[in-house]
């Protein structure tokens, strides 16, 4: 950042001693503060202000980078200056010497050389646009002028540059604005405004340079991109969806499956495997059933859930027989699947499965008892790999998850029926079926009546809140997307949370002295809870247009 350090002097006549006093005095104060191993260097420009304060400021030379040890060449430069001014220096006193300087690191290259130029400078140009514009505020530098008309509060100069273009140049009464554009096909306009004694910045296009004494110290440019669009409301509720389930053993340390049901509210489906566990059968019986409640729909969503991490490696092979399949990944994550049908009486229309845990992100048991389901999830004996099996009740060596209480109580109320495997199976898929299918429902009309927002429009949690806030809570023209090298640098700075433990162990002492076994030092464990919301909720975010630029050393605050 622009740091000023200034000393107030007795109203002195300006010469080299008093000027070599006070860069050593800035020398040993500032410069060796911030020193070390040669690792910083300065870019300065020393000004002073005459005793007579309607006189203002002088700036002795240009900005200059300068490195630790080019004092007293640093002083050569500047006292050579003096002979280049009138008299005013050696006749009239000065009250401050101000310098302005920004740190930076490494060493600065070529000052031996730069601090021998002791001609008068000459106005400086940049390029804009293949445009050289003169890095000045002061119409009379710019070139010839040619006109001049004044205002109540404005005056208007018509200058020729030293390219012969036409510039017109419209100043406030202080010199502190000036309004400018050129005066030929180009039509390039641009306003320069001052911000402190030497410094002014140039906002032109998307683009705003500050300039400190003829040098280009930071350039702030506005990122091409697009703002969020709010989004309206949804029209209808969207009541027509399926659930589904597949069920599997595990054979030969493989999973196969044996069953699979849907739902649609009313009816089911089901389909069992035959004795070979004949893959493709099963699913060819499953999705001719699933084609049957299309019906006149042109488009139906199947949810199953944990579809992401499961489901999809039975499913997504075989439908590639009834469509083109389109499957969605994020992060190497498979979030949905959309197959266009080709089959007969079914051409063009589309189904899409969804994962129901990426929208609702707990198991379906948890899910019940959130949303109190009459249908509840049941439990069913999956190390039991006979789908054969007819007898008693399964022992609990068959059945995981569950406590011998549990258990005891299953086998209770079961009574002392025949225990069927392909019964007992579909009705376990049927219910959870069922249930997913009632939490669903429960959730996308709870949504829908509140804010007119149908589930089922989006594939995740975060989707679906984002919608809520495009829709309901964002302001337009405010949040921007910002994308390509600035977005994927500004990610990487996001990381979350950090958790780490560095304090391997808590015994006193080195870990392989015996005399110390047993010998511990407490721990403290310190959490700050929910800080991310907290933040969120009472701290600003930034929105608006994205502007690009290391904006640090013209705005600290930043």
């Amino acid at each position: 950042m622009i740091k000023i350090k200034t000393y107030t002097i007795k109203n002195l006549i300006l010469n080299k001693d008093i000027l070599g006093t006070y860069i050593t005095k800035f020398w040993n104060s500032i410069f060796k503060s911030i020193i070390k191993d040669n690792s910083k260097y300065l870019m300065i420009l020393v000004k002073v202000q005459y005793s007579e304060e309607e006189l203002g400021y002088r700036t002795l030379r240009h900005l200059r980078c300068i490195n630790f040890e080019d004092k007293d060449i640093f002083i050569d430069y500047l006292v050579q200056r003096l002979n280049y001014l009138n008299d005013s220096y050696t006749s009239l006193s000065v009250s401050k010497i101000i310098y302005t300087y920004i740190i930076k690191d490494g060493v600065a290259s070529g000052t031996h050389a730069l601090l021998k130029q002791t001609d008068e400078p000459t106005t400086t140009w940049h390029k804009f646009n293949n445009m050289n514009l003169p890095i000045t505020m002061n119409p009379f530098e710019y070139g010839q002028i040619l006109a001049t008309e004044k205002a109540i509060d404005t005056i208007k100069y018509i200058v020729k540059d030293n390219l012969n273009i036409l510039n017109e140049i419209i100043s406030n009464l202080e010199g502190t604005i000036n309004n400018v554009r050129t005066l030929d096909a180009s039509d390039l306009k641009w306003i320069d405004t001052k911000v402190s004694e030497g410094c002014f910045k140039r906002e032109i296009g998307k683009s705003t340079i500050y300039f400190l004494d003829g040098i280009e110290v930071l350039r702030k440019q506005i990122i091409p991109s697009k703002p969020f669009r709010k989004i309206n409301v949804d029209r209808y509720l969207q009541e027509k969806f399926i659930t589904f389930d597949i069920e599997t053993i595990r054979k030969d340390n493989k999973l196969i499956p044996f069953l699979i049901c849907a739902y649609n509210g009313s009816k089911y489906i089901e389909s069992y495997t035959d004795s070979r566990l004949n893959e493709s059968l099963l699913f060819k019986k499953f999705l001719d059933q699933l084609l049957t409640f299309i019906n006149k729909s042109r488009r139906l969503i199947i949810y199953a859930h944990n579809l992401s991490n499961f489901d999809w490696l039975f499913l997504l092979k075989h439908l590639i027989k009834y469509g083109e399949v389109k499957p969605l990944y994020f992060n190497g994550k498979l979030m949905s699947i959309t197959i266009k049908l080709n089959v007969d009486g079914h051409e063009g229309k589309t189904l899409v499965f969804k994962d129901s845990y990426l929208l609702l992100p707990y198991s379906l048991r948890n899910l019940c008892d959130a949303f109190s389901i009459d249908s509840m999830k049941s439990y069913f004996p999956f190390n039991l790999t006979d789908i054969n099996y007819t007898g008693v009740f399964p022992n609990i060596e068959f059945w995981s998850g569950i406590t011998p209480m549990i258990h005891r109580l299953l086998k209770k109320e079961f009574g002392r029926r025949i225990w069927i495997f392909k019964l007992e199976a579909i009705k376990y898929c049927k219910l959870d079926c069922k249930s997913l299918y009632q939490i669903l429902t429960i959730f996308n009309e709870e949504f829908y009546n509140k804010f007119k927002i149908n589930a089922h429009s989006v594939l995740t949690a975060p989707a679906f809140s984002m919608k809520l806030f495009k829709t309901h809570f964002m302001p337009e023209n405010s949040v921007y997307q910002i994308n390509g090298l600035i977005e994927s640098n500004i990610r990487k700075s996001y990381t979350g949370g950090a958790v780490d433990v560095y304090i391997p162990h808590n015994i006193k002492g080195p870990i392989l002295d015996l005399k110390l076994k047993g010998q511990y030092k407490p721990l403290y464990y310190y959490d700050m809870n929910s800080l991310y919301p907290t933040a969120m909720a009472l701290r600003l975010m930034p929105i608006g247009q994205p502007i690009w630029g290391d904006i640090r050393a013209l705005e600290p605050n930043a």
